[in-house]
């Protein structure tokens, strides 16, 4: 469903088997399904996408996660996306400054940026860690 300016507050929502489809697909398949939800030419689209790859990966990689879950909000005057993973804490690291020479590591400097450094963490009623950003619309 295509989340179009007119529609009233909704939300979409999308849970990968991260095993069953293979983690390293996990961060492409959310880029498509925001896609589908937004359309090609949103504006936010690039940005929602860039945020959904990188908290995807960090669930996979470091969480090891067996599931994720993504969800998309249309808020009042921003996107509320949404990544949730079984993590076993709710805690994610701050984000921290890479070396130049480093490989890894900025993903949530990423996230911050995008965000304008509206982001967090919390774990859910089922202990589920969920990571939530608001980009402006």
């Amino acid at each position: 469903m295509r989340i179009t300016v007119s529609d009233p507050l909704h939300e979409c929502v999308k849970v990968w088997a991260t095993r069953e489809v293979g983690p390293e697909r996990v961060p492409s398949l959310a880029r498509k399904e925001l896609a589908k939800w937004l359309g090609p030419d949103h504006t936010a689209l690039p940005d929602l996408q860039e945020i959904a790859s990188e908290l995807i990966t960090n669930a996979i990689l470091h969480a090891d996660a067996d599931w994720v879950r993504l969800s998309l909000k249309r808020e009042p005057y921003s996107w509320r996306l949404t990544v949730t993973d079984p993590g076993p804490s709710g805690k994610t690291q701050p984000p921290r400054h890479s070396r130049s020479s480093d490989e890894r590591g900025r993903g949530l400097l990423i996230v911050d940026a995008l965000t304008e450094g509206r982001w967090d963490t919390t774990v859910n009623a089922e202990g589920e860690r969920v990571v939530w950003t608001q980009v402006r619309r």
